[in-house]
């Protein structure tokens, strides 16, 4: 099921202008939502992010008039759906093709559910391959742009190498993310992590991997790591809203061969994180009370 500006109706069924912003320049943000159990997992935290990112792209208040709190669970209502993603969109719009910001326009805003499947136990497990790509986008990757050219490339060119995420590296040697994750290493006994600046996107699973950590009392540290330390980690893995927490075993594309922390194995402190994480996911979902939002 779909909503679109104002209606909700069949996906198959929605339509857009051609002449609409976030098709013709990407002009416009985005959230992915987890759906547990029939149940939307961190609305609040998403929304909240959401509204942030209009803010830095000039469409504040565009929401007025749609009360997604309350639209997004009907939508996964009326679709029955127990597991999957919701999605939400929102343009400036659609008007004449030029690069000045237009005046008197009506913003596109959309949101629809659809079936996911998440990692199961054997999954995690197994792990997953990344591999390194310069990272090559903007610099404002704290807003959730739908510009994704740049992370559609960076995942096909880790696909062609056997992996299963990008993890991008600045030119100067530092870690960033994932190409839809953020990235975790634990290196000299502390969990590090690229800091929410303007290079990563602040996510929502990794502000509660965050607060999970320092609840568990593991060392941390927001500061990124450079690539050639990535040999001395002990563990690495990525998070995101698909994936919750996923140990990594195999980095490729290093230019020096292959690495598999914790000898290819997922580590004491991952396993530790994906099962704190099964566990909060569980609680938030059960709770009527909805725990206060991550620290984002």
């Amino acid at each position: 099921m779909l909503y679109l500006n104002g209606r909700i109706l069949p996906l198959a069924e929605g339509r857009i202008s051609v002449e609409d912003r976030g098709f013709q320049l990407g002009d416009g943000v985005y959230e992915v939502i987890k759906i547990e159990d029939g149940r939307l997992l961190w609305v609040e935290d998403h929304l909240g992010r959401l509204n942030g990112s209009l803010d830095q792209t000039l469409l504040a208040g565009v929401l007025d008039g749609h009360p997604l709190a309350e639209i997004l669970p009907e939508l996964v209502r009326l679709s029955g759906l127990r597991r999957g993603t919701a999605y939400v969109q929102v343009t400036r719009g659609a008007a004449p093709r030029e690069f000045g910001l237009p005046t008197h326009v009506q913003p596109t805003v959309l949101a629809y559910v659809q079936a996911h499947s998440f990692p199961s136990d054997a999954d995690v497990r197994a792990g997953v391959a990344v591999h390194t790509v310069e990272d090559q986008r903007w610099a404002r990757c704290d807003i959730k742009s739908t510009n994704l050219l740049p992370a559609v490339l960076a995942k096909h060119e880790a696909r062609l190498a056997g992996a299963h995420e990008a993890l991008y590296v600045s030119a100067d040697g530092m870690v960033r993310e994932g190409g839809s994750s953020n990235a975790f290493i634990v290196l000299d006994g502390t969990l590090r992590t690229h800091p929410a600046n303007n290079r990563i996107l602040n996510g929502i699973t990794r502000c509660h991997v965050l607060d999970l950590a320092r609840e568990l009392g593991l060392p941390l540290l927001e500061q990124a790591v450079h690539v050639s330390d990535l040999p001395r980690a002990s563990e690495v893995f990525i998070a995101s809203t698909t994936r919750d927490v996923m140990p990594v075993v195999r980095i490729g594309g290093l230019g020096s061969g292959i690495l598999t922390p914790g000898g290819g194995t997922p580590g004491e402190v991952t396993l530790s994180l994906v099962d704190a994480m099964r566990s909060l996911i569980a609680e938030s979902l059960a709770d009527p009370i909805p725990r206060p939002p991550a620290t984002i």
